[in-house]
């Protein structure tokens, strides 16, 4: 029997009625503070492999309530695509298109060991900080505001609710398309798991941030990458009872400002994000979604998405208002907003997903809503078998990119690439592009190169000889042509 040498760091738990200023989503008055140990497993004279930065398999013991629990944390490494970018805009509106190094990131999934029902969500960029469930309940862990401290908080879900915030809208109303399957009770769907009721779909997801966004985070860039990136780990964790697998394949920054009119109106400001994606975003880059997210107080709504229109080029599309500090709530609404491109419909009081909140709920309150329910797997089975959308049929190839170094504007950028200067975080003279599937040699490939090779029944995808990205094939994954969408029954959200 191979020997395992542990190796693990000081453990402190104790409850604490704190105060909200040392927690970073603020508004948490009731938590544990707890120091995580760190599990490391190692066999006795095994070699060591090369140092990452951020293990592929990792484990942490705290306590909970007074019980120890471990956590056990597997790389999310299907969270970025293969060819996954990052654009942001320079002071004079050019486009800045750049392929950071994902591989080796500091996303998680896990579960709570001896806990066969418990599921985790984590990012370790900066101590530990995302979500985990134990017998049923939802917790949420994030380090504290202490200087030179490991100390971190772990609070159930529902604290971190304003207890005087009022409900707000999703805002859909009614939907274009009607399910003809009846609901099926929670029973009938016990007998098959959730994940082998459905074959596995992936959508590549692109989040707008808009300049609102930019503005909210102090131009940082790198704090609304973060931010993104754990939102959208979390909302992989909600997809899998669907067995759909979302795929980050690129985040914009609006730095320089909006692209697009982005008014507190969601409706309106949704249909020119359509508008813009089939005219431009599409174009630069292969996608089957896009989200906005933005800064901008919608009007009585924190959600907006048009319903069954998943690979619809114009249609396929949601926004979401970041209207909480605690990444969940924020992942949950774009969950629910995706949902409905999905042809998902808001849940009714007959609907169950077996805890007291569902991603669909027509009202989510302070209970946690990661979870679809029944209704929501009926609503999700008849548009697949009623619409079949194309272009969720093929599995995106995980990134496998090189790392490269940091440039100034703290964007990552090539330093060794002669199309770049580093100096400037601009491309050299004469250069078009510095990098991507249709860049060679700081030239865009000229138009009819296959940039992606097609798979199953899809088609190739060319390089167009004006972007250093792979654009989308206008005939992949094509709708019945559709008027302006309806949306589905208003819900309420948080």
């Amino acid at each position: 029997m191979i020997q395992v040498l542990l190796v693990t760091i000081c453990l402190a738990v104790f409850p604490y009625q704190g105060s909200s200023k040392t927690l970073k989503s603020g508004n948490v008055n009731d938590y544990e503070v707890v120091n995580p140990q760190k599990i490391t497993g190692l066999p006795v004279g095994a070699f060591k492999q090369p140092e990452k930065k951020h293990e592929d398999a990792v484990q942490y013991e705290f306590e909970v309530n007074g019980e120890p629990v471990v956590l056990h944390l597997e790389k999310n490494k299907g969270l970025f695509s293969e060819d996954y970018s990052e654009t942001h805009y320079s002071p004079d509106g050019r486009e800045i298109t750049t392929n950071p190094p994902v591989e080796d990131h500091c996303y998680y999934h896990g579960r709570i060991k001896n806990d066969a029902d418990s599921t985790a969500s984590i990012s370790t960029c900066n101590g530990l900080k995302g979500f985990f469930t134990l017998r049923g309940e939802t917790y949420l862990i994030e380090p504290l505001k202490v200087p030179d401290s490991e100390a971190h908080a772990v609070y159930k879900y529902e604290d971190g609710k304003k207890k005087d915030e009022a409900p707000k809208m999703c805002g859909v109303t009614q939907t274009n398309w009607e399910s003809d399957e009846p609901i099926k009770k929670t029973s009938q769907l016990a007998a098959t798991s959730e994940q082998q009721r459905f074959d596995p779909r992936h959508i590549q997801l692109i989040i707008s941030a808009d300049h609102a966004m930019f503005v909210k985070y102090n131009s940082d860039s790198t704090a609304i990458t973060t931010w993104v990136h754990q939102i959208v780990n979390d909302m992989i964790v909600m997809y899998r009872d669907l067995n759909i697998h979302i795929t980050l394949a690129a985040l914009e920054i609006w730095s320089n400002g909006d692209l697009i009119t982005v008014t507190s109106s969601a409706p309106t400001t949704l249909r020119s994000f359509g508008e813009w994606r089939e005219r431009d975003l599409l174009n630069r880059r292969t996608h089957d979604n896009a989200q906005l997210l933005t800064a901008v107080h919608l009007d009585n709504l924190i959600g907006y998405g048009f319903v069954g229109t998943m690979c619809d080029p114009k249609w396929s599309v949601g926004i979401t208002e970041d209207h909480s500090t605690i990444h969940l709530w924020v992942a949950a609404t774009m969950a629910h907003e995706m949902g409905h491109n999905l042809g998902i419909n808001h849940d009714g009081n007959q609907c169950n997903c077996g805890a007291a909140g569902c991603i669909m709920s027509a009202i989510i309150s302070e209970h946690p809503s990661y979870q679809f329910s029944d209704c929501s797997m009926n609503d999700y089975q008849s548009y697949l078998t009623n619409h079949n959308p194309q272009c969720i049929l093929n599995q995106p190839l995980r990134t496998d990119t090189v790392s490269t170094p940091v440039s100034g504007n703290e964007l990552l950028q090539n330093s060794a690439n002669p199309c770049y200067d580093p100096a400037t975080c601009q491309p050299t003279e004469g250069a078009d592009c510095a990098s991507g599937p249709c860049c060679h040699d700081c030239k865009f490939l000229k138009e009819g190169t296959i940039c992606k090779r097609a798979r199953g029944d899809n088609m190739h995808d060319y390089c167009n000889g004006k972007t250093c990205d792979c654009p989308r094939n206008p005939h992949k994954g094509e709708h019945d042509p559709m008027e302006w969408p309806a949306p589905a029954k208003g819900s309420v959200l948080m």
